[in-house]
């Protein structure tokens, strides 16, 4: 599920640097899309049931409170409402910036590990199965061969064991696919 979260949050980044220049376009609609922003990628990721739509909760109603009038203790004493309404939503902006990017470093860092394990068992399995490089394809059917051939070839056994309880079958997929896309690449060299 990791592979997943990790899209969402590349596609509502994506999102997020276009309503930065909002910010610099459109200083009236700044605010509002913001807010937009902060509902759709909470509904985008509640499905995933991720923490960080708990933190974009959060966001949302803190601008909504300054909406509301409430000026933070860190806003000196400005008399343009907009203007504080602004400040507190580029704030937030950038606070959720850098915790989208460091969410995004968290689960890379995961799968860095995890893929050069996986790398080195699909390796394993080349040696055991003869061709098995020369017969791969980016799809379902040579992901599921390789795990298959990962549960059953007695070196790999507890390799996929970890792998198992380690990550969602569909992060599996997700590394395995990218194995393939490596190996393919570095043959065509």
């Amino acid at each position: 599920m990791q592979c997943i979260i990790k899209e969402k949050l590349i596609k509502q980044s994506v999102k997020l640097s276009q309503i930065s220049n909002i910010y610099y376009s459109n200083r009236s609609k700044f605010v509002i899309e913001y807010l937009r922003w902060l509902d759709d990628s909470e509904k985008e990721l509640s499905f995933n049931r991720s923490p960080i739509g708990i933190l974009f909760q959060a966001e949302k109603s803190k601008v909504i409170s300054v909406l509301d009038g409430f000026t933070p203790e860190y806003i000196p004493n400005e008399k343009n409402v907009r203007k504080i309404q602004r400040a507190v939503t580029a704030n937030s902006l950038n606070y959720i910036s850098r915790e989208i990017y460091n969410k995004l470093q968290d689960i890379d860092s995961e799968f860095a590990d995890i893929n050069e394990k996986l790398s080195n068992a699909i390796a394993v399995l080349n040696i055991k199965t003869p061709g098995l490089y020369d017969s791969l394809k980016q799809d379902e059917k040579t992901v599921s061969i390789i795990w298959k051939l990962l549960s059953e070839t007695p070196e790999t056994v507890a390799m996929y064991n970890y792998f198992c309880a380690k990550l969602s079958y569909l992060d599996i997929k997700y590394l395995i696919l990218d194995i393939i896309q490596k190996i393919k690449t570095n043959s065509e060299i």
